[in-house]
Parts: C-alpha cells; structure tokens; sequence
C-alpha cells in the first residue's frame, strides 16, 4: 500500500519528484568526486612513494665529496637502515633537445642519472615496476611527455651526442612540476660517455627506520660538518610538492560541493514546502480520520529515503564518469592507485554522509505536520501575498552560484599571472636569468653582472647568490639554512611581518622556515660563513612556496662560501624587445626565461586542472540557479495563486502581475550575485590563503581579472537568472480569474 501511494504521488508531481532527486545526485556526486579524487591522489603518491622506496631524507650537494664521512656517520646512527649517494649530471639546458624542443626556456634543472642501487628507484608508468636501460636509449620524466608532445622513438639530443627516447619514468622525489630538478634515466656507460657534457652533482640519501624523525637526523648531519652546499629535503615535504598540485583542484571541488549542498538543502526544503502546500486538505482529512502524526511523517519520508537512494546511486555514477578526465593527471604522474576499493568506500561514505544531512532536514521540516491543526488543514485560510523576506531566497541562491563561478576563476588568474611570484619568494621582475653551470658559478655570476651593468637596455636588475650555510640557533640547535645572498631592495617580495634585510646582519625567513626553527621578527641566530659565525637578526617572514618553502634571504655580505646557484632578475626599459635580449644571453650561457613563463612551467598542471575545475564549477552553478530560481519563484506564484486569481478578477492582466513577480525576482537576483561577487573575492580569498598558508604563502591575496569579476560571470548569472524568473513566473498565465471564488478547474 505504502508502495502504491509513493508512485502515484511521484506520478502526479513528475517535475518536484526529478528537482528533489537532481539536488540529492548533484550534492551526492560533489562529495563522491572530492572523496574519489582525494582517495586516489593519496593512494597513487603514496603507492608510488613506497614502491620508488622514496628516501626520507635528501642532501643535494654541489662540489668535493669525501664518502668515508659519511659512511662514517650512517654507521654511527642507528637510526639509518640504508644510505647512498646518487650521482645526477646537471646538464646545461641550451644543449639539450627533447623530440625538436629545445629546453632553452626551460626553468627546471635537467640532468643524466642512473638507476639507483639500494632505493630511491625510477620506475615505469605501465606498471610501476623498476626501469633498467640500454645502451643508447634514455628514459624521460613523464611530466615532459605532453609538454613536449614526445613519444616512444623520439631523440633527445645532448651537444652533439643523441639518445632514443624508449620510455617515460615515474619520479617519487621530482615528478611535480614544483620540484626544480628532473633527472632523466640512462645506463651507466652512456652517463661515463656525456660526463663532460654537463656538472656532477650529488643526492646523498638516507632511508631511516620506522618513525625516526628525519629532521633530527639532519641536525646531526649538520653537526658532524659533513657535505651540504645544497638545500635538504625530507620525505613529507617530497609528499607534499607531489599532492599540492591536484589538491588544490580538489580542494576547489570541496568547497564547491559545500556551497551546492547548501543550495540543495534550501531547495529541497522549499520543494517539500510546495508539497505540504497542496497536500494540505490531505493531511488534514488523515489527522481527521485518526491517523497518527507519526504515520503521516512515515509517509512523506519513506518517499524521500527512495529519492535519497536514487539520487545517491546516480551520484555515485556520475562522480564516477566526471573523475576520469580529473584523474588523467594524477595517473600520468604517479601511476595507477590500487586505492580503488578503499575509494569507493572512501566516496560512499561521503555520499552517506550528504544524504543523511538533506534527510535530516527533510524529516526536521516534515514535524511541520505536528502542528497542523485538522481543521485548519481541511479549511485553510486562502494565503496572502507573501513576505519580501521570501525574496531572499532567490538571493541566496544567486549569491552561492556567483561565489561558485567566481572561487576557481580567481584562483586560477592568481596562479597564471606573472605577479604572483611576489608569493614564490621572488620579485616582480620581467626577467629570470639562473647560473647553475660550470665550475665557478660566482665568476660566471660576475660576468653576467658586469655585462647587465653596461647594457643600456636593462632598466634595472639585481643579483642573488644562493648559498647553504650552518645556522646556530640560542638553543643550541643546528640546520643547514638555503640563503640567498643580495640586494632585495630592487624586487621586494610580500612580507607577511617585519621588512625586507637591508643591513648586513639582518636575514628574512619563509614562513615554513621561521615555523620550523620556531623564529620570529626580534630573534637571533648565528651563520658560519667560512671560518666566521655571524649573528643575524630576523628582520622579516616571507611568503614561498619554493624549494620546499625552507629559505632565507639577507643582504651582500663578501664570503668565501660555495654558491649553489645564482639568480638574476631583469626589467627592460622596452619590454617589447625582450624575446631578442633573452635570445642573446642564452646564447652567453645563462638560462634566461620570463617571469610569465616560469610560473607557467612550476603551476602548468595546476593550472590546467583549475581551468578545467573552473569550467565544470560554472556549469554546476548555472544548471543549479536556473533550477532553483525558477522552483522558487514557482512556489511564491503557488503561494499567492488566491490572490493573483482575485487581482485578475479586478481587471489585472497576466503581463501586469508577470511583471511584478518579474521585477522583483530579478532585482533580488541582481542583488544576490553582487553579494556573491563580494563573498567570492573576499571570504573565498580567506579560504584559499588558509591552505596555501600551510604550503608557505602567507598573506595571501587574489590577483583578480576584473573583465571576469565585472562583465562574464554577472552576465551569465543574469541571463540565466532572467530566463529562469521568466520559466518560474509562467505559471501565472494558466491561473484563472474564478479560482478565488470556486478554486481550481
């Protein structure tokens, strides 16, 4: 029986029915897809972590290496199960071509390896499995296979000497984009045979025993004053450069599906409002005949469990089809996650848990009944015009749209523009110019310099010479800090406290760096430079998202310390001629790239996952506003249906009375998409920064492309919104004048 009165009831109500279901699948499938997506990311990073047998701690170093020391010091740890030392041959970018793409304009580091002995394995995208090459052939990180649309056959071509490109290589250390180097797989005899044709650097590499903690390990590495001309890396933060380009993906998908379970709640609540309104005299005869409240509950709520299952089930297979082209990277770069059964238990949780909420509304909404008197549902009173409050609805609504449409676009102009490098530890400049080849970086550092002081092109430019240097807090503690040594005035980064280092005993931290010595603006700390310790005062924190996120900045200060690398920042005075001036100094040996083009190679994936998030989220918002408007203003005409029946009695014509439901549906409308504009810049730019604060990006702020905020996005929200006030008003045609005196037809 029960059976029976829920199909002819969805029957007789088809439309509401398929609203109700859409919401609870739309709302089902946001949460699957984040939960999907989250599950997998994890379980192919980590799977591909544990199958490279990533090390959990990484000393890069540039220069002399004396290997009995640290043989030395892994045998005296207990901590340490293996250690190794990776050779990696740092290859100078103009020389190298990839499938007829040179890598001039390439920001990363590119060298020669070959295949580890102990750990840290380079593996196959098939299978994962560990890769052994031949003579003759390389294989090339997977990341470089659509950015330079190579395939199995292709050459790679080093100076004068090419290799045959047999496969791609899954990297658990530098598979992202984020990680400045990429090492590329050839076997021993081809790496002895292009030794000359590049510098020879070192990976020296631990793998510790259950729970031991890594950075421990490195202050004692920096103790024992062993090889570290080189930043240091630990396992979580390999962890997180490899997830933080699809979390943040996944991270807009969450709060999307948020912000659409709220528009669902409030529709769905008004769709059950629209029922009990019919259903009115219906109840009333049921509570007149004795029925209990409970039974009457029990009705309306056994059909919204089903609409429930039906909505979550089809959720669940749209998130699955909609993953596909989201997951696409995520496989590319980390292999296949055998995460798929924990998964789908991960995702139908999270349907669970959107479905048991909009129930739980439902049922909260349904103890309406109790207090539906049987008389005054068997003779209501006919309603009046309804409250402007109901109005707000429909503003609600427009408001969650325009912050789902806004949210991803200006994270994505954030990241794609050139300005956003003030948030990478780096200035404004238009021009980045790194020296990371040959013997004698500082020499090579102090040509380019004098040559940028004479020419007449350059506006300005500044010269930064990364060194690692022994740092000595009050408490006794020691660590390797990554400083970059210059003059900061010219390009300023944004400091989230204090200033920018302008004495010479001054030093600026990233915010990870000053989180993880435990600093702020005011402390101290010593820096061995040479035979010299040096005390510096924290004169600022900054954001960076760079080499970890773990550096430090002070002024020129002449030492004889190593220099990792050098970096230069140039503006032009004609920005127009820079593609001619980058040429000519390639061609001098320095790897030149624009400011544009090196937050395009670090956030390329990035950005294409939040281009696609972007447009996903804007058809979501669109099909969701045009839905409920048109529901609501439905409803508000259902509402008043008396009234409109009586005014058309008075002489009012339909176009008369449309245009007042008109008037006031769209002007409430408009209102809601500039409060979600507004809610979109500001409260979505809190969001963002509060997660992006945890990768080293403080004082985060949106870089906003006002021709998106101002004109595309207010005007698909309004022609959306204009077409679904013209579809929820329609019905005030088909009311006719003698419904207020003898009721409906």
């Amino acid at each position: 029986m029960l059976n029976k009165l829920i199909w002819n009831d969805v029957q007789q109500n088809k439309l509401l029915s398929a609203a109700t279901v859409f919401f609870m699948a739309i709302s089902a499938m946001m949460f699957a897809l984040t939960a999907l997506l989250f599950s997998n990311l994890l379980g192919s990073v980590n799977g591909l972590m544990e199958q490279a047998q990533a090390p959990d701690l990484v000393q890069m170093h540039t220069g002399e290496l004396i290997e009995g020391k640290i043989s030395q010091f892994a045998r005296e740890h207990q901590e340490i199960s293996q250690w190794q030392i990776c050779r990696f041959l740092n290859l100078d970018n103009s020389q190298v071509t990839l499938g007829g793409y040179n890598l001039l304009d390439s920001t990363q580091d590119n060298g020669l390896c070959v295949q580890s002995e102990r750990f840290d394995y380079l593996l196959d995208i098939e299978d994962n499995n560990r890769l052994e090459v031949l003579p003759g052939q390389v294989y090339v990180p997977v990341c470089y296979r659509i950015r330079y649309d190579l395939s199995v056959g292709d050459t790679m071509q080093i100076s004068d000497e090419r290799l045959t490109i047999a496969g791609f290589l899954l990297d658990a250390q530098m598979n992202s984009m984020m990680a400045s180097s990429k090492r590329f797989l050839v076997c021993e005899w081809d790496y002895e045979r292009l030794k000359a044709c590049g510098e020879e650097e070192y990976l020296i590499e631990f793998l510790l025993k259950d729970n031991m903690n890594a950075n421990a390990i490195g202050n004692a590495y920096t103790q024992w004053g062993l090889p570290a001309n080189g930043p240091a890396i630990t396992k979580p933060l390999i962890r997180m450069m490899n997830a933080l380009s699809d979390g943040t993906t996944i991270l807009v998908i969450f709060l999307a599906a948020v912000v659409v379970l709220l528009v669902a709640l409030l529709c769905i609540r008004f769709i059950l409002a629209i029922r009990m309104e019919r259903d009115k005299r219906e109840v009333g005869m049921l509570k007149a005949l004795g029925i209990g409240k409970c039974e009457i509950k029990r009705l309306y709520f056994s059909k919204y469990i089903l609409f429930s299952v039906c909505g979550g089930l089809l959720g669940l297979g749209l998130s699955s089809v909609l993953r596909r082209p989201l997951e696409r990277q995520i496989r590319d770069l980390y292999g296949a996650s055998d995460n798929s059964a924990p998964a789908a238990v991960f995702a139908l949780c999270a349907v669970a848990v959107a479905e048991t909420v909009i129930l739980l509304c439902v049922w909260r909404s349904l103890k309406k009944t109790d207090r539906l008197p049987a008389v005054a549902a068997l003779f209501p009173v006919r309603a009046q015009e309804q409250d402007w409050r109901q109005y707000l609805l429909i503003s609600f609504v427009s408001a969650a749209c325009a912050f789902l449409m806004l949210l991803p676009q200006n994270l994505y102009s954030t990241l794609s523009s050139p300005t956003f490098v003030t948030y990478m530890g780096i200035g404004n400049a238009d021009i980045r110019m790194d020296i990371r080849q040959g013997t004698d970086v500082s020499s090579t550092t102090a040509q380019f310099a004098a040559a940028l002081e004479r020419d007449t092109q350059v506006e300005r430019y500044a010269v930064l010479r990364t060194q690692s240097l022994p740092a000595t807090l009050e408490d006794g503690m020691t660590c390797n800090l990554t400083v970059e040594m210059g003059d900061h005035t010219i390009f300023p980064v944004r400091y989230s406290v204090g200033t920018l280092p302008v004495m010479e005993n001054e030093i600026a931290l990233s915010s990870l760096s000053a989180k993880e010595l435990g600093l702020s603006v005011g402390d101290t700390l010593l820096l061995r430079i040479g035979a010299d310790e040096i005390r510096y005062t924290v004169c600022g924190i900054y954001s960076d998202i760079t080499n970890g996120g773990k550096t430090a900045k002070a002024g020129n200060r002449a030492n004889n310390a190593p220099v990792i690398w050098s970096v230069l920042y140039v503006s032009l005075k004609d920005p127009e001629a820079s593609p001619q001036w980058m040429e000519a100094y390639s061609q001098a040996g320095a790897d030149v790239t624009d400011i544009e083009g090196y937050v395009g190679d670090t956030y390329g994936p990035t950005l294409i996952q939040l281009r696609l998030a972007s447009r996903g989220a804007m058809l979501i918002a669109v099909l969701v506003a045009f839905i409920v408007i048109a529901l609501f203003l439905r409803l508000i005409v259902e509402r008043n249906r008396d009234a409109i029946s009586l005014q058309k009695a008075l002489g009012f014509t339909s176009g008369d009375i449309g245009r007042a439901y008109f008037s006031k549906g769209f002007l409430f409308a408009a209102a809601g998409i500039l409060s979600g504009l507004l809610l979109g810049t500001l409260l979505g730019e809190g969001l963002c920064g509060i997660v992006l604060k945890s990768f080293g990006a403080d004082c985060f702020r949106f870089i906003i492309r006002w021709d998106c905020l101002l004109i595309v996005i207010p005007a698909i929200i309004l022609a959306t919104t204009i077409f679904a006030v013209l579809m929820g008003t329609a019905e005030v045609q088909r009311i006719k004048a003698h419904e207020c005196c003898t009721g409906r037809d």
